[in-house]
């Protein structure tokens, strides 16, 4: 066996979960609830009784990668050449790091707090990685300046994720720029940044979020419809990347994956074409996101700005705060809701909680009103 798989700790967000009994608050698990259209999937299954489901080219049906590039319409990476479909967006972070980082010389760099896969995957292919962490004391505002600080002569990567699972934060486009410039400006190799947008449509800001790759041509950007559209088991992700990058890309996916489900394609093809489908959840989640603000205010509870996602990252009061493992396990057994704490996300998010806000609104009131007990017992 691979020694390599004893250094990587199951999910603790999986782990939490399959303690749920009958009757808990489940606010664990980051997967909508919401029904997804059936439409795209009823047009797909007219294709498959028209020609079956045949094997697609490796880095997806063209008309697909296309239809992706238009849609996030970044600078000269509007053809289908600039994108690989991927088996749900953790698949093409996996890609993007194997294929951008040699082990043997470069380091990773981690925006924490950060989604608990990115440090895993650096781990399995034997790659060097640091975190660099945001501050609590305003919230984790992605700003730019500490990370700048913390690149050093080998890093190769940098991974962010706006909006960001835990936080909630979104990636201001004035921090992002300063990034841009700040890593332009160095000399030798570029250093690629690879930004997780799964949760882009996902937003309560005024404007929607800036992608990085509108101005800084080495960036990654990583897509899906799992949350957007409430698709999580479809399994249907992408990159977008410069051409050779991409070629890369296809290369690994190939030999992994072969190709993405062809129905996967075929379902997401037509949500493409349908105006407006990525983002018709987000009324419905807005209000979600109001109902949350308000029962946080009430209770009383110290929330980082929940600016995108469906998440909401809460300060543990200061009797909590120093083993949030802990706190999570005994608001399971004591008060019967499923959180995830924060020393998941990496050591600066330790005294932290994580709660996804996916249910209707009077489970998650009563889920925050569980909290509120617990947090002032």
């Amino acid at each position: 066996m691979n020694p390599v798989l004893d250094r990587i700790t199951p999910s603790l967000i999986r782990a939490l979960n399959a303690r749920k009994r009958p009757g808990d608050v489940d606010l664990g698990l980051g997967e909508p609830v919401l029904r997804p259209d059936v439409g795209p999937f009823e047009a797909a299954l007219e294709r498959v009784r028209r020609e079956g489901t045949p094997y697609s080219p490796n880095g997806g049906f063209p008309e697909l990668r296309q239809a992706v590039a238009r849609y996030h319409g970044f600078p000269e990476r509007g053809d289908a050449a600039h994108v690989c479909t991927t088996v749900g967006s953790e698949e093409a972070l996996f890609v993007s790091i194997k294929i951008t980082v040699d082990p043997a010389r470069d380091e990773v760099l981690i925006v924490e707090p950060c989604f608990l896969a990115y440090p895993k995957m650096c781990t399995l292919e034997g790659i060097r990685h640091r975190g660099v962490s945001l501050s609590p004391d305003d919230g984790f505002a992605p700003r730019a300046a500490p990370v700048l600080e913390a690149v050093g002569p080998d890093t190769r990567l940098i991974v962010i994720n706006s909006p960001c699972n835990p936080t909630a934060r979104v990636w201001p486009e004035a921090e992002l720029r300063a990034l841009a410039e700040g890593l332009s400006a160095r000399p030798g190799s570029p250093v690629y940044v690879l930004v997780d947008e799964v949760y882009r449509e996902l937003y309560y800001t005024p404007e929607p979020p800036v992608s990085l790759a509108t101005f800084y041509p080495h960036t990654l950007t990583v897509g899906s419809l799992s949350k957007s559209n409430a698709l999580t088991g479809m399994r249907l992700g992408w990159l977008i990347a410069d051409a050779p990058i991409i070629a890369s890309a296809i290369k690994v996916h190939g030999l992994v994956n072969t190709a993405t489900s062809t129905f996967s394609q075929w379902v997401a093809m037509e949500t493409f074409a349908t105006p407006g489908s990525l983002s018709a959840h987000r009324p419905i989640y807005a209000g979600r996101h109001r109902a949350l603000v308000a029962a946080a205010e009430r209770h009383g509870l110290d929330m980082a700005p929940p600016e995108g996602a469906f998440y909401a990252f809460l300060r543990l009061p200061p009797a909590l705060a120093s083993n949030s493992m802990a706190a999570a396990e005994r608001l399971l057994e004591e008060h019967r809701v499923v959180a995830v704490p924060g020393i998941a996300f990496g050591p600066s998010a330790e005294g932290w909680l994580r709660i996804s806000w996916v249910p209707d609104e009077a489970t998650l009131a009563e889920g925050l009103a569980r909290i509120a007990e617990f947090f002032n017992s």
